[in-house]
Order: structure tokens, then sequence, then C-alpha cells
């Protein structure tokens, strides 16, 4: 009798699967993070700032901007006279805590020297924090448009190519938008430095 031949791991059936679903155009859900699928789905860089969910598959361009990685911003940081601004969001007290009861968020883990403007990439964002945010690039460029700019968050997340996107729409020139985010800083085991209250 010939034995049934081995299945493949779901995780193999999960990423093939993804693959022939993009290749036909189907449109379907979301894969797993991390998964062969993420390079399959990669979507366009759309034409106004993105407004849909913040973590999922990113651009690989920014039409205005420079795409950097980890050695190319570690460059940019020898040469100095850089501006490094960190746009993820603030941490939220949980909902399901009791009034009054004692929340502490966790330390917010930056690149040494970053701005961190929670909120400034935002699909769409309140004038209060649009105005905290032209601020503070104004402050760490010192209103110079030439001015090397590099905005960062998480990897996989939207917020800072909103952001990068931002400040290219408010005339900065040289932008540099690094979406491998502290995940990608720390897993070249670079320093980080911890930012406790954000700015504005």
């Amino acid at each position: 009798m010939r034995s049934a031949a081995p299945r493949p791991p779901w995780n193999a059936l999960c990423a093939c699967t993804w693959l022939a679903l993009a290749v036909t155009g189907v449109t379907a859900s979301e894969p797993p993070a991390g998964s062969v699928a993420d390079a399959a789905v990669t979507p366009e860089e759309p034409a106004d700032y993105w407004t849909g969910p913040i973590n999922g598959p990113v651009p690989k361009t920014i039409s205005g901007g420079t795409v950097i990685d980890t050695a190319q911003l570690r460059s940019l940081l020898e040469r100095g006279d850089i501006a490094l601004i960190e746009v993820s969001n603030a941490p939220r007290r949980p909902e399901h805590l009791a009034p009054g009861a004692p929340w502490l968020p966790k330390p917010h883990v930056i690149i040494p020297g970053s701005v961190w403007v929670p909120g400034a990439g935002m699909g769409e964002i309140a004038p209060e924090v649009d105005s905290v945010f032209r601020e503070q690039l104004a402050s760490a460029t010192a209103g110079d448009l030439d001015r090397r700019i590099v905005i960062y968050c998480h990897e996989r997340c939207w917020l800072s190519w909103n952001a990068a996107k931002r400040a290219i729409r408010l005339g900065y020139r040289s932008v540099f938008w690094y979406p491998d985010g502290i995940e990608g800083w720390r897993a070249a085991g670079l320093e980080t430095a911890v930012s406790d209250v954000p700015t504005g």
C-alpha cells in the first residue's frame, strides 16, 4: 500500500493561497504579518494620505521623498545636520481599567535625538496636531526647507508614510522615510533612547 504524501505545513498553504489571490487580482483580507505574501500585496502609494488601517503592508516608494534602510540612516546620522522625527501614536489608557486605577504606559523607545510628535501620521489630523507638527519641523530644521529630515515610526505602519508625505507637502525638499522603524533599528543592535513625554 502506498503511504500518503505528507501534508505541507498550514503556513505554506496560506502563503501559496495568498500569492495566487494576488496574481489573479482576487481581493481578500490581509495575510498574517511577516508572511511570504506581504511582498505580493505591497500596495502602490496612494495619491493622498492613507486613511485605512495603519498597520499592514506599505508602499516601497514615496513621491517627492527618499526611502532609506538602516545602513543609509546610519550614514545620514554620521554626516550630522539631520532632523529625526518619530510619529507613532501615544499609548492610550486601556478602557477596561476601573476609574482611578493606576496605569503606567511602557517607556517609549526612540532613535537617540528623535523628536516624538504623536498623531502627525494619521490620515486626517486635528488642526492643533497639524500646528505642532509644523512647529516641530520648523524648529528641528531651523526653518531650512533643504535640511535633511528622517521620519519613522514602526515597521509595517502607515503613520510615518503619511507624516513624510505631509512634510513634503509643506515644502521640505530633503525628506527621508525610514519604513523599517524602531524595530529595524533595534534588530540591527543599535543604540536607543527613551522619550517619556511626547512633543506638543
